[in-house]
């Protein structure tokens, strides 16, 4: 047999092909751009979100490097430094801490750095730059301020810095450089000296005898990047394999810790959304090419008959995807990046992070939306392609895009045909075509009455139950901090302060929190209760480390009586009791709070004895309450592997053994006269904004704040929900009109044995109905079910909703593709009446 190549023949049959279905062609565009325009805005807003992650957590570590070797002596840090495959450095020397007494709630490091550690750790100058004279130093704009200095050159500030072994440098530095720092974002501050004041004050210092003394005042930290950050931790190790050394190393937790990868949880609701996208797509785009191929199965037939194969078929179609998919991608990949950049900080507003959106312009976004838009047209394409090439030449030419599989029966009547049973009938005659349009208009309706389950799920009082019980709460934001342990005062809002709000006018009384932290013993419950988590087949990091260390970190809660009537809500075990738990004997526990939150274990139950070694006491367990119990009073962060503990405000005021540290304050709240809420407001304002460590909020900021939740929810979910409908739309009116023209000669011969123009109106009117009946059909009985189990997994899941379901995104639908309906059997009816009988039935000659 002799080869032949005709790619070129079969290329121009597509490119021809094309030409000749310029409607056709627009509504895959359209379709192939919308479902492109998704996914590209899915994994845009994936990825920024993964980069506005990582940014913080790196402003919180100091620095983009992938890696450090920490504690080095100057041999050390030579041998590491010429690694070939360390791409890029920088070099920090420890030079001691400020020990000012206006810093002792702030702690600053004193650093000696490089030109690479100011470019990879966020120091972006004001004015002037790194210090080069020995009384010259760099500091931030909050220690600026703290010390009372304008953010100007050559300022003089007066300064001591303990450079360990009970030494402290005590001089005037002038300020050769300043920069913009968040003081509530950075573990600890920093100021950066000179290599002349090193080599003057420190450099005498045995690196070796400060690591023993803890001080580390004249070890240095090699800051390292990498080609990239795979695998990170085993690349350090690798340098120090090679080259012999033993130091200590860490990986930037940046890359590790906070980014979607870290739970494939966070993954989810993208995956689902692009899903959802892809199945969406896929169903308009292989409708489209099926009704295309049915329409022009004759000329599939021909082009068999002349000698075209099989395979040659389906790549003629599959030509004509891929040519449409290139027109596409451009506008949809462009429009979803723009789209993705406008809804990203939307989404990132749902999460606690307090850094600046990031957005990410990484060449996976497009790669990867290109690579899912491409196979969802590569497979809605593929099954018509391979329908097209199965058909013979004979069966071509009478081929109507009906099945017969069986023998025709024949329908009596005794009063005739039936309009209705008419249009029943015709929808049943190709039902894969019935199926693809049912199947894309229900995936809208279920979408959209999923999200609205889920809005509609949102309770304000639950809300606001779980973050303040009063009309208003003045915060420790020192304790209270979702992102990390902040600077300042703990003791900020002191009894006094408290005293305070309460003498303000209006103000009926003031329950306060008070906190301390505890570490105590492992017993036996407790190992027996860790010991299977630590040996499974991924032990999260902390349970190993909680066993060797042989104890759990308990936060004790010491609570007015205003809060007890919300203790009742989250028991588990036991019963809680006003009376005895005044009496100060009696403790109220959560469920351990182990990484492995699926399972929540108790290490105690009512009645078992608990003794607090900072409190020099033992109490009796009243109650186990949930683990995420008065979330309200707590300071919203959790010991892992321990436990919140409640007692009665009281025991954590008394006056505590020799040696213990006085319990904080972790909030007041307010509970005013209704009448006088805005002089309260406005009185206990003055008092807290004269302080950053405190913030005063109301019943109304809480509620604001659900409502712009709600906003953005709406925003993206609805959004998403037209989208997608959208393509539903799409998808029915290509199928009513394609499906009537393709009829054309079978209305035409109904029209000459006497059917009348109204009839036959009517008839594709109930043609219309029966398609809106049967969507309403499925979307009651297997949508349902889809959008109550959906909306209650989600409702369950978040902790400020209660469930409720409705019928009422069932309903609103309706009437909407009923009006759609119309419209579409109108325009198909136009459409068809623009030939006469005559030139209709000269088509089946």
């Amino acid at each position: 047999m002799i080869s032949t190549n005709n790619r070129k023949a079969i290329s121009h049959l597509a490119k021809k092909s094309l030409k000749a279905n310029p409607a056709r062609n627009l509504t895959i565009i359209c379709a192939i751009i919308l479902t492109t325009l998704l996914i590209t805005a899915v994994f845009t807003m994936a990825l920024s979100i993964n980069k506005s992650m990582e940014r913080e957590r790196m402003q919180t570590t100091g620095g983009d490097y992938h890696g450090s070797f920490k504690y080095l002596n100057p041999a050390e840090l030579e041998k590491l430094k010429i690694h070939p495959s360390i791409k890029e450095y920088a070099v920090s020397l420890q030079a001691g801490e400020i020990s000012t007494p206006i810093f002792k709630n702030n702690r600053v490091e004193v650093l000696r750095i490089d030109e690479n550690y100011v470019k990879h750790s966020f120091i972006h100058f004001i004015e002037g730059g790194l210090p080069v004279r020995e009384d010259e130093i760099v500091l931030n704009t909050w220690e600026l301020d703290l010390l009372g200095a304008k953010h100007q050159l050559g300022q003089v500030v007066k300064l001591d810095i303990d450079i360990g072994d009970n030494k402290v440098i005590s001089q005037n530095f002038k300020i050769s450089g300043y920069y913009e720092a968040d003081k509530n974002l950075a573990m600890s501050g920093l100021a950066f000296v000179s290599e002349a004041f090193t080599d003057k004050h420190i450099s005498r210092i045995n690196p070796e005898l400060s690591m023993v003394k803890g001080s580390y005042v004249n070890t240095s930290q090699l800051l390292v990047l990498f080609n990239n950050s795979f695998d990170i931790e085993k690349k350090l190790k690798g340098i120090l394999t090679d080259t012999g050394l033993d130091v200590e190393y860490g990986v930037n937790p940046a890359y590790t810790s906070v980014t979607l990868s870290e739970n494939l949880i966070n993954i989810v609701p993208y995956a689902v959304v692009i899903l959802i996208t892809m199945l969406s797509g896929y169903l308009l785009i292989n409708n489209i090419f099926y009704i295309s191929v049915v329409r022009d199965v004759k000329f599939y037939g021909l082009l068999k008959t002349i000698g075209t194969t099989p395979r040659q078929l389906k790549r003629i179609i599959l030509i004509q995807a891929r040519r449409l998919y290139l027109i596409a991608l451009p506008f949809g990949l462009g429009a979803g990046y723009l789209l993705g950049r406008l809804v990203t900080p939307m989404v990132n507003s749902f999460s606690s992070s307090s850094a600046n959106t990031s957005y990410s312009a990484s060449p996976w976004i497009f790669a990867g939306a290109a690579a899912f838009s491409y196979i969802t047209v590569w497979m809605a394409s593929s099954k018509p392609g391979r329908m097209a090439s199965r058909i013979s030449p004979v069966e071509a030419v009478k081929f109507a895009g009906i099945s017969n599989v069986r023998k025709k029966k024949s329908k009596k009547s005794k009063h005739g045909a039936k309009l209705h049973n008419m249009a029943l009938s015709n929808l049943f005659r190709s039902k894969k075509k019935l199926v693809l349009m049912l199947s894309s208009l229900s995936l809208s309706i279920v979408l959209f009455s999923t999200i609205y389950t889920v809005i509609s799920s949102l309770d304000v009082n639950k809300y606001l139950g779980a973050f303040i019980s009063g009309d208003f709460v003045v915060q420790n934001e020192v304790l209270v901090s979702i992102t990390g342990t902040r600077n300042g005062d703990p003791y900020k809002l002191s009894p006094e302060f408290c005293r305070k709000l309460g003498e303000i006018n209006g103000v009926k009384s003031v329950d306060q929190v008070y906190y301390r932290r505890e570490f105590t013993p492992l017993n036996n419950n407790i190992r027996a209760i860790l010991k299977p988590l630590a040996t499974s087949s991924n032990p999260d990091p902390s349970i190993p480390w909680t066993l060797k260390e042989g104890k759990i970190p308990i936060k004790l809660y010491g609570l007015d009586s205003g809060w007890y009537d919300l203790m009742n809500k989250d028991v588990v075990e036991g019963l809680f009791d006003k009376q005895k738990f005044d009496s100060g004997n009696y403790v109220l526990i959560t469920e351990a709070i182990t990484p492995d939150g699926s399972n929540p274990a108790t290490y105690y139950h009512p009645g078992d004895k608990i003794s607090y070694h900072d409190l020099g006491k033992s109490y009796e367990v009243m109650a186990v309450l949930k683990q995420y119990a008065l979330y309200a009073a707590t300071t919203k962060g959790y010991p892992v592997n321990g436990y919140n503990a409640f007692l009665p405000a009281s025991e954590l005021q008394k006056e505590l053994p020799q040696g213990s540290q006085p319990s904080m304050n972790v909030s007041a709240t307010l509970h005013a006269d209704p009448d006088k809420l805005d002089a309260v407001e406005q009185a206990a304002r003055t008092l807290t904004d004269a302080t950053n460590e405190l913030t005063l909020k109301s019943r109304e900021d809480y509620k604001a704040e659900l409502g712009g939740f709600i906003r953005i929810f709406q925003t993206l979910g609805y959004g998403l929900s037209f989208v997608i409908a959208l393509i539903g739309i799409l998808n029915y009116v290509n199928t009513v009109l394609t499906g009537v023209i393709s009829r054309r000669n079978e209305i035409a011969v109904l029209e000459s044995i006497g059917m009348t123009k109204k009839q036959l109106k009517r008839m594709l009117i109930y043609e219309g109905l029966y398609n809106v009946f049967f969507t309403v059909l499925i979307t009651s009985t297997l949508g349902l079910l889809l959008t109550y189990n959906i909306s209650k997994s989600i409702t369950d899941a978040l902790a400020f909703m209660v469930f409720r379901m409705s019928w009422l995104p069932f309903i609103l639908p309706v009437p909407v593709l009923l009006i759609i309906a119309y419209t579409v059997t109108l325009r198909a009816y136009k459409t068809l009446s623009r030939a006469t009988i005559v030139e209709r039935l000269r088509e089946i000659e």
